[in-house]
C-alpha cells in the first residue's frame, strides 16, 4: 500500500493534565478551578527553566503542541520568549557553541553554534550564501513567503498578486526539475495511484491527473488557492519540515532550541523569528529584491520604490473598479 492509513490518536488525558499541572495553570483533577478564574499573567507564566523541563517531560506531539500554543497566547511577551530560543546549525568545531547533546551518538558528537543576527543580517554572507545555494523553485519559494507576509500586512492585493506569481514559477520550476529526473513522468504514468489518490484529496472520478499533481507538489488545494493565509501557512510549514523542536544542554543549561540540518532550514527559521520580533528579511513589492527591514513598518528597500508602489496600487485599483462597472453595466443592458 502506498497509502499510509491515518490511526486515531489515542486520548491522553492524564498527559494533559500533568502537563497543565506543571504549568500551574489550575487544571487539576483535584481542583475545580478554571484558568478563566486565574489572573492571567499568573496563569501563564512560563520561565525558561519551566520551558526547558517542559519540553524534556513531553513524550507526545500533544504536548509538544500544548507548549507552543502557551508560547503563542503570550503576547506580550512572545518577543522575550522567541528571542530565548536559540536556533542551531551545525557547523565546524573552530565556531561551536556546544554539541549535539539531542541526537543520536554515532562517534563523535557534532559540533553546532548558535544563529546570530550576523548571520542572516543586511549584507551578510550567511544570507548570501543561503539564498545562492537554494534551488530555483526554493529561491521563489522564499520571495513568495516574503510577498505574502508582507501583502497580508498592508492588504496590499498586488503585493498578493505577485507573491502567487512567485508561488506559481515555484511549482512549475519543480515539476520542470522533476520532469528532467523522470520522476514527474513516472509520477503521471501511474493511473492506477492516482485513482487511489481521488478519494485521498477528495476529488471526483476522472481527476487522476489533478490528484497526481497535488500529490507530487506541482500544484496547491483549493483552500491554498482560494485563501492566502492557508497558501502562507502551508508554504511556511513545508520550508521548516526539516527543523527539530530539542532540548539543548548548551554545557551550562537546559534550554529548548530549533535545530536546523541545512542552511535553508535556518533561514526561514530566522525569518519566522523576524516576524514575531518585527525586524529582519523583506521583499520589496515594486522591485522585487531582498532587503533588510530595520523597523517593524518598513515595506519597502527605498522611498523611492514605496512612492512607486502606491501609485502602481491606485492604478491598478482603479482599473479594477472600471472593470466591475463595466461588467456591471453590460449586465444591466443585457436584462
Amino acid at each position: 500500500m502506498r497509502l499510509a492509513a491515518l490511526a486515531s490518536p489515542q486520548p491522553l488525558q492524564r498527559k494533559r493534565t500533568n502537563a497543565c499541572r506543571f504549568f500551574g495553570l489550575g487544571v487539576f483533577q483535584s481542583k475545580a478551578e478554571s484558568i478563566s478564574n486565574r489572573d492571567p499573567p499568573q496563569a501563564f507564566a512560563l520561565t525558561q527553566p519551566r520551558l526547558a523541563l517542559a519540553v524534556a517531560s513531553f513524550s507526545s506531539l500533544t504536548g509538544l503542541i500544548l507548549l507552543l500554543t502557551l508560547l503563542l497566547v503570550q503576547r506580550d511577551r512572545i518577543k522575550t520568549v522567541t528571542q530565548d530560543l536559540p536556533i542551531l546549525v551545525p557547523c565546524g568545531s573552530s565556531e561551536q557553541d556546544g554539541v549535539a547533546t539531542f541526537g543520536p551518538e554515532f562517534g563523535t558528537p557534532k559540533p553546532v553554534r548558535v544563529v546570530s543576527n550576523a548571520d542572516f543580517g543586511c549584507k551578510s554572507r550567511g544570507m548570501k550564501e543561503a539564498l545562492s545555494g537554494m534551488w530555483v523553485e526554493e529561491r521563489e519559494q522564499f520571495r513568495a513567503i516574503l510577498a505574502l507576509i508582507s501583502g497580508l500586512r498592508k492588504q496590499d492585493r498586488l503585493a498578493i498578486a505577485k507573491a502567487r506569481d512567485h508561488v506559481g514559477r515555484a511549482l512549475a520550476a519543480r515539476y520542470e526539475t522533476d520532469k528532467k529526473l523522470g520522476i514527474a513522468q513516472s509520477l503521471e504514468d501511474d493511473s492506477d495511484f492516482g485513482r487511489s489518490l481521488i478519494s485521498l484529496f477528495g476529488l471526483e472520478p476522472g481527476k487522476e491527473k489533478e490528484a497526481l499533481k497535488r500529490w507530487g507538489g506541482y500544484r496547491k488545494g483549493p483552500r491554498a488557492e482560494a485563501d492566502d493565509r492557508w497558501l502562507l501557512s502551508q508554504l511556511m510549514t513545508e520550508a521548516l519540515s526539516s527543523v527539530r523542536l530539542v532540548l539543548w544542554w548548551s554545557g551550562t543549561q537546559l534550554k529548548p532550541a530549533l535545530y536546523c540540518p541545512e542552511a535553508k532550514a535556518a533561514v526561514y527559521t530566522f525569518l519566522l523569528r523576524s516576524i514575531v520580533v518585527g525586524k529582519g528579511w523583506g521583499l520589496c513589492p515594486y522591485c522585487g529584491d531582498f532587503f533588510f527591514r530595520s523597523r517593524s513598518d518598513q515595506n519597502y528597500c527605498t522611498i523611492p520604490h514605496r512612492e512607486a508602489h502606491r501609485v502602481a496600487r491606485w492604478r491598478a485599483s482603479k482599473a479594477s473598479k472600471t472593470e466591475r462597472k463595466g461588467r456591471t453595466n453590460g449586465s444591466s443592458k443585457t436584462r
